[in-house]
């Protein structure tokens, strides 16, 4: 009677919800299923289900149906066929093992007979159906009754189907071999089938279990609690609470002033996370993306996915945009992940943009935390609460948005943050995820370059905002994101932060020996992993092959050769398997970058010719800063032959290995020092391969002859380098200079003269790249030299050079073009000392037509007439 009850219950339930099916809208993790789940149709799939639900197996069905997999049916007497699935609820699985009989039930038998049978497999796939993405945040009456929920009845079960049928997460998790998992469970041929059962009974349910659980938190986070809850425990944590009594003692105040104080921190910081506003915001962001972009290629996912399930994520991306947090918490919640908590700038806190990013995670930080130890104990304090409670946290290690295209050197305040409440966490272990953000086009590149060339920073305000929305009329190619081999923190303080362990177990609350400097070197090695996980966009490999041309033009089929032989050295880039590259024969790479770069084609009957001018030319060097550093290595090698013809392989391996270290530093390039010469050689060897080198009989190195193909590939690629080895021979030049003058060199002082001789420099030489004189290059320049010893730093901040600087500075000059060695030679003999370096008059010097004095700056933007 029972059974019969049970059969027309499941008919009515089937009937009342097939509108609700119909009309349900969903996405399934992971992406391009059924290929990516890897099934083998000649072996039988049972789907698990973890709780008993009619409408879960009903949307199960709609699912498998729509995208050809096996359907699912309740198990009954017969075994699993490739075409015919099984379905078992977990809790069916847990009842059955748990009576340690073999005929107990249908399930039972089925696992017995199919354990004693050698030629027959299943293939058990764990599924997870979410309605709706909400963690569970219990506000309100509403979804107390239609947010998603294990505990949820058949008739509420209809109802929060209902409510959420239009968000439909089916997460699949990876196939599991049955009888693979009998081996490994120690069930062999010899066991009879209650032995098998109760094998089974030990370790399939408590694994699956243990799936379910990760694939809940992974797709929708930890439990979410009250913004207030968060910020009274932030509160009431026992640093905010020293830091308010030392902040009435020093003001002299109540403890009720310093707690209100120590509130409206709470406040300015603490996120307001909402899964409502999360799903609108998805909505918006497709239409937008849809607009703007011409899709968003992400790579790097599944790896994702996998240390969601079992670690703690801090997502640290490169920052370009601010498009940048938009996009990534785009790309995690549509692949089925939730998105993580935001660090972002204070100036972004504006209305009404500063509400809505506070209900999509965002919490926010100053730009400096000197003067205010409250604050600096709230913010800590919210940063260590997000870690404890395992919500996953994104934020941009160089501290702002790259204004060159360039990688900066990273911030280091927030990461010691993290690692200190990670490293205390006795939770999860904490995944640092390197991501590179990249795009055919970034929105705000026009602004950037104005500011390069003394422009004003642009406050962020409503008035920007809508300003903003004029780029909804444009076209910005393709957006990519690329994520790249993560860090395990705990794993990295074991090999590089001794006796952690103990120090933070005796006092949690006090930094090991040597924290800050192994926060510093961890913050360099993840920035050196984001490079690895470079993204050679199709525009960004046309800009660096059009501007490394002469007079940043070249014949048709002349771009097409150098990109292909670009391609050809990424193909694999020693920096490993992450770095992303396009899907495209260098034609179509080409065809596809010209109109988002606006490159200019001029007509001609032996080929047209194709131009990077004005504005559109000065903008280009934005892409080839995103991707310059892949040609890093072999840029050099190319350049050791720009004034001689033939060269030992071992003179070419010698140079790079002493100028190998300001390149790692200038680019964060992700080899050691030490890898420095089998990277090499495997560039020698590919550039052999390619006919960009030739080696004579004698085994010596050869440039190809002028009038060979492969020679203008050869020669662009040698001047991929150009204006950084200029900067260099600048400031080693600058340095032997003031060496031979015999007075005292000053960082501060040599910093500037080395922007000033670049901005005369690039006046003269007709230098559209502004981050050409950026003083921080060559601070980090002279910073190398220190660190390989050349120069050190004496009484006074004094700098001391060793008698390798005029080696060196020999070697760099050789790296020049004649052109440039004679200007470069020429400004240095006849540059001013800083005694007579006065400001230009703002009296005309030659009478009233002659022009006053401007600045580099002031001539290459009215050189530009877009800028």
């Amino acid at each position: 009677m029972n059974a019969a009850l049970i059969a027309f219950s499941y008919l009515i339930a089937r009937w009342l919800s097939k509108p609700l099916i119909h009309l349900m809208k969903y996405r399934v993790a992971p992406e391009a299923m059924p290929g990516s789940l890897g099934l083998d149709p000649a072996k039988p799939v049972v789907y698990v289900l973890p709780q008993r639900s009619w409408i879960d197996l009903f949307a199960l069905q709609r699912i498998c149906t729509d995208l050809g997999l096996p359907l699912p049916a309740r198990i009954s007497h017969s075994l699993p066929t490739p075409e015919r699935a099984g379905l078992v609820y977990l809790p069916a699985l847990l009842e059955t093992f748990a009576r340690n009989r073999a005929g107990d039930s249908e399930l039972a038998r089925m696992m017995a007979v199919a354990a004693d049978r050698a030629d027959y497999d299943i293939q058990i796939v764990p599924v997870s159906i979410f309605w709706g993405r909400d963690p569970g945040q219990e506000t309100s009456l509403f979804k107390l009754i239609f947010a998603d929920s294990v505990q949820a009845g058949r008739l509420r079960k209809i109802l929060i189907g209902a409510a959420n049928g239009r968000n439909v997460l089916a997460n699949f998790g990876k196939p599991l071999g049955y009888r693979e998992f009998l081996i490994n469970a120690g069930a062999g041929s010899g066991h009879n089938s209650e032995q098998v059962v109760q094998k089974l009974a030990r370790a399939l349910p408590r694994a699956l279990h243990f799936h379910f659980l990760r694939a809940r938190t992974a797709a929708l986070g930890p439990t979410l609690l009250r913004r207030s809850v968060v910020l009274k425990g932030v509160l009431e944590s026992e640093g905010v609470r020293a830091a308010i009594i030392a902040r009435a003692r020093g003001d002299n105040s109540s403890l009720e002033k310093a707690s209100i104080h120590a509130r409206k921190c709470a406040e300015e910081v603490a996120a307001d996370y909402s899964a409502a506003t999360i799903r609108v915001m998805e909505r918006v962001l497709t239409a937008i993306w849809n607009r703007v972009f011409k899709g968003v290629e992400v790579q790097g996912l599944e790896r994702v996915r996998a240390l969601a399930q079992s670690h703690e994520i801090v997502f640290m991306p490169s920052h370009r945009s601010h498009a940048d947090y938009l996009l990534l918490s785009y790309v995690l919640y549509t692949a089925g992940l939730v998105p993580p908590h935001i660090a972002a700038g204070i100036n972004l806190n504006f209305w009404p943009i500063g509400g809505l990013l506070r209900k999509c995670g965002a919490f926010y930080m100053r730009r400096k935390f000197s003067g205010d130890p409250v604050y600096t104990a709230v913010f800590r304090a919210y940063v260590d609460s997000l870690i404890r409670r395992g919500y996953s946290i994104e934020f941009f290690p160089e501290g702002g948005r790259s204004r060159t295209g360039r990688l900066l050197p990273p911030k280091t305040g927030l990461l010691a943050m993290v690692a200190e409440s990670g490293l205390r966490s006795k939770s999860r272990k904490v995944a640092l995820v390197p991501v590179f953000l990249g795009y055919d086009k970034v929105f705000e590149v026009g602004s950037f370059f104005k500011e390069l060339k003394s422009g004003q920073k642009q406050r962020e305000s409503a008035e920007g905002l809508l300003k903003a929305t004029k780029i909804l009329g444009k076209s910005y190619g393709r957006a990519y994101v690329n994520f790249g081999e993560p860090t395990i923190l705990q794993d990295h303080a074991d090999a590089n932060l001794p006796g952690w362990r103990e120090a933070m177990a005796a006092d949690p609350n006090t930094r090991p020996d040597g924290f800050s400097k192994w926060v510093r070197g961890l913050a360099f090695e993840h920035m050196r992993r984001i490079q690895a996980a470079s993204i050679a966009s199709p525009v960004g490999l046309v800009a660096c092959a059009l501007l490394a041309s002469p007079r940043r033009a070249a014949t048709e089929d002349e771009l097409v050769d150098q990109i292909a032989h670009f391609i050809d050295l990424l193909k694999p880039w020693p920096g490993g398997a992450e770095l992303m590259l396009p899907n495209a024969d260098p034609k179509s790479i080409l065809a596809w970058a010209a109109p988002i770069a606006r490159i200019q084609r001029v007509e001609h009957p032996w080929g047209d010719v194709l131009l990077a001018v004005g504005r559109d030319g000065v903008l280009m060097t934005y892409n080839r800063n995103n991707i310059q550093h892949l040609f890093a290595v072999p840029a050099l090698i190319a350049a050791f032959f720009r004034t001689r013809g033939i060269l030992s392989e071992e003179l070419v391996l010698t140079g790079c290995r002493a100028l190998y270290p300001f390149l790692r530093n200038e680019f964060l390039l992700p080899w050691s020092v030490s890898d420095c010469e089998p990277v090499a050689r495997n560039y020698l060897e590919r550039m052999l391969a390619a006919g960009l080198l030739l080696r004579d009989a004698d085994g010596r190195l050869r440039r190809p002859e002028v009038g060979d193909p492969a020679y203008s590939g050869f020669a662009a690629l040698g001047r991929v380098l150009g204006e950084t080895l200029e900067r260099q021979a600048m400031a080693v030049l600058l340095l032997t200079e003031e060496k031979k003058r015999g007075g005292p060199v000053r960082r501060e002082q040599f910093e500037s003269d080395c922007r000033l001789l670049a901005e005369r420099m690039a006046v003269l030489t007709g230098r559209e790249a502004p981050e050409f004189f950026d003083k921080g290059l060559f601070a980090a320049y002279l910073d190398t030299l220190i660190e390989v010893g050349v120069v050190t730093t004496g009484a006074g901040g004094v700098l001391i050079l060793d008698a390798r600087c005029d080696r060196i500075a020999e070697r760099s000059v050789e790296l020049l073009s004649d052109e440039t060695r004679q200007t470069l030679l020429q400004l240095l003999a006849r540059r001013r000392g800083p005694s007579s370096a006065e400001p230009p008059s703002n009296e005309p010097a030659g009478g009233a037509d002659a022009s006053p004095g401007r600045s580099a700056e002031a001539v290459m933007t009215e050189t530009d007439s877009g800028l």
